[in-house]
């Protein structure tokens, strides 16, 4: 068993030290997995600041808005729109490099992101170990498990909502059990993060939902709280699995 309060206790004295580099780790896989839009091909018609826009349809525009509240604040009082609008074309461009910097990139920086905090935890608090995972031998077999991780809970999502949300519970732990070991199977990884979270599942929902306060800031902030927050869930993660492991590291390291 294992209690919320304690593990968010650690987090929060990892942080008390660290913060700022867990901060730009954070920030740095944020910016590469959460680049994110949303389009609409529809004419669209809305009104801001007392201003009337239409799209024509026949111009095959499509309009993007970033999904991030504070960008979007700023680009309205900076540049007065906060919409963009783009060709078609340029927008399936678009749609097809993000998504190809998201498997590449973003799903091993992830890998990336476990270990520095795994390491953090065991004294070693170093942002090299963000890009440790781009090498010939770890890169293509993270890749592979972590892209076949993300595809079961997307289609298992596809079909039924709760069902996707168990799945993305089940392999909350394969980054981490690849940060400490890269060149596990993917069936084996997926199937030891599946034995370690047999049981807690419903505990992580609630520990995830402990947050919400801090996302609630986060909104009214234009998104910058939950920013600055990041650090605190994802060290909390992070210690969870440590537990989840069987590491007890409360008497063994100093953070």
């Amino acid at each position: 068993m294992w209690s919320r309060v304690s593990i968010k206790t650690y987090a929060k004295d990892f942080l008390r030290k660290h913060y700022w580099k867990a901060f730009l780790v954070c920030l740095i896989v944020a910016i590469v997995g959460n680049a994110g839009i949303t389009a609409n091909s529809q004419v669209e018609r809305y009104r801001d600041y007392n201003q009337d826009y239409i799209v024509n349809e026949e111009n095959h525009d499509i309009a993007l808005r970033v999904k991030n509240s504070s960008f979007n604040f700023w680009a309205k009082h900076i540049i007065g729109e906060s919409i963009f609008y783009v060709a078609r074309d340029i927008f399936i461009t678009i749609v097809i490099v993000l998504v190809i910097l998201y498997i590449t990139i973003g799903l091993v920086l992830n890998v990336g992101k476990s270990r520095f905090f795994l390491k953090g935890f065991e004294g070693d608090v170093c942002i090299k170990y963000l890009f440790s995972t781009f090498n010939l031998k770890e890169y293509f077999s993270i890749l592979k498990t972590m892209f076949v991780s993300v595809l079961y809970i997307l289609l298992w999502s596809l079909l039924l909502i709760v069902p996707g949300i168990v799945k993305s519970y089940e392999y909350r732990m394969v980054p981490y059990i690849l940060a400490e070991d890269p060149n596990l199977s993917t069936s084996e990884a997926l199937k030891r993060s599946s034995i370690m979270t047999d049981g807690h599942k419903w505990d992580m929902f609630v520990l995830d939902w402990s947050f919400i306060g801090w996302e609630i800031l986060g909104m009214i902030l234009f998104g910058i709280g939950g920013i600055f927050v990041t650090p605190y869930k994802e060290a909390t993660s992070a210690r969870l699995y440590n537990i989840l492991d069987g590491k007890d590291l409360d008497n063994s390291i100093e953070i």
